[in-house]
């Protein structure tokens, strides 16, 4: 296949998934409720691919019930191939069980966030000893207690939910197009344009939360116990927020609602196109393995989405750690530019310094996509049971 076709093929995508999200999420989504409730139970819908990210239904009695595709697996048997289903019933139920996934899976996994986010903040102050990961929970449990771990968790549960209803749409919807209108046979590359769309889409919700996230998470509760003479508003670390909603707020009256949708908004998309290209094709590939069978389907979503986790996190965390120093600084003030703090980085601690923080967010990576991939099974199962 040439690259000009692949380009094309690429920008009619772009039309056609904004097309799709409009009128199969929104359009049809009071319908789509209705035939929820309606066919959930639907004794034609006979298989469902269990531990795929993208939801299998499958109904032979009716070829207008369920508009569904034939995609083989990895392992090119036409038995394990997946079906990928549009209609506006099935869209609906993935919708919501990756939205509750992907909320309970952060909140699950948040501590460690915090400890990630604490040791990066602190890579990127030179001037300063670095603490280790066992100092970090010493420091934030005794400033803070047990809140201290969960600082910010409230915004980024309700951010979650609502980006992992994006990436999974788009996911599943780009690769129906692939397989119904591009030339490209390769299911390796249709898996890794699909998880390259739904990162780029979906870093336009992630920056903002993210923004909220790190500001929450990198706040400095003792700096609540200066005077207010000593207390320096150009110091992000030094600010304190009671709750989510005041740093949002805060941010939005000093920085500006410009800076809430696009302080870091392109370190961020740097960040999420490649991450979620392995996301999505390691559990793709991992989900048409033999291994799906062998673990059955409550133990496959467990390790597999704890693998997805980690193969987006491994190659893509030095990128995190750059988005994360530029978020964190007041976009009011001058800022160090991603190139700038890479350099920054790299002379105070070479290549290690673009690792601070990686074990919690390892420990976080498995913790919360297992959860996601767990609790999204489990969802789907109780609004599409198969009988």
């Amino acid at each position: 296949m040439h690259s000009d076709d692949i380009r094309t093929s690429i920008l009619d995508l772009f039309c056609t998934i904004i097309t799709l999200l409009n009128d199969t999420i929104m359009m049809k989504s009071c319908i789509g409720f209705i035939g929820l409730l309606a066919c959930g139970n639907c004794n034609n819908h006979i298989s469902r691919t269990r531990t795929d990210p993208i939801k299998a239904f499958h109904c032979k009695s009716n070829s207008n019930h369920n508009r569904a595709i034939s995609i083989r697996g990895g392992g090119g048997d036409a038995s394990s191939s997946t079906q990928l289903n549009l209609s506006a019933a099935a869209t609906m139920s993935s919708l919501f069980a990756g939205s509750v996934g992907g909320a309970i899976g952060v909140g699950i996994a948040y501590p460690f966030d915090t400890l990630s986010t604490k040791a990066q903040v602190s890579s990127g102050k030179s001037d300063e000893k670095q603490a280790n990961l066992i100092q970090n929970i010493k420091t934030i449990w005794n400033n803070q207690g047990i809140n201290g771990f969960f600082e910010g968790v409230f915004v980024t549960m309700i951010g979650q939910a609502a980006i992992k209803s994006i990436q999974f749409a788009v996911n599943e919807i780009t690769l129906l197009y692939l397989e119904t209108n591009a030339t490209i046979q390769s299911n390796l590359l249709k898996m890794a344009i699909a998880g390259t769309l739904a990162g780029l889409l979906s870093s336009f919700v992630v920056s903002p939360i993210e923004l909220v996230k790190i500001r929450m998470q990198a706040q400095n509760k003792s700096a609540s116990k200066k005077n207010d003479d000593d207390h320096d508003d150009s110091d992000i670390s030094s600010q304190v927020y009671s709750n989510d909603f005041e740093c949002a707020k805060y941010l939005i009256k000093h920085e500006g609602w410009r800076a809430l949708f696009c302080h870091g908004l392109g370190i961020t998309i740097i960040r999420e196109i490649p991450s979620f290209a392995f996301y999505f094709v390691a559990y793709g590939l991992l989900a048409r393995s033999s291994f799906a069978v062998q673990l059955g389907n409550h133990a496959a979503p467990l390790v597999f989405g704890a693998l997805a986790g980690w193969a987006m996190w491994i190659p893509t965390y030095p990128a995190d750690i750059v988005k994360t120093l530029v978020q964190v600084q007041d976009s009011k003030n001058k800022m160090m530019g991603p190139m700038q703090i890479t350099a920054k980085l790299y002379r105070s601690g070479g290549v290690k310094a673009f690792f601070d923080g990686l074990e919690p967010k390892l420990v976080r990576a498995a913790v919360k996509h297992a959860a996601t991939f767990w609790v999204y099974e489990i969802v789907m199962n109780m609004l599409r049971p198969i009988p």
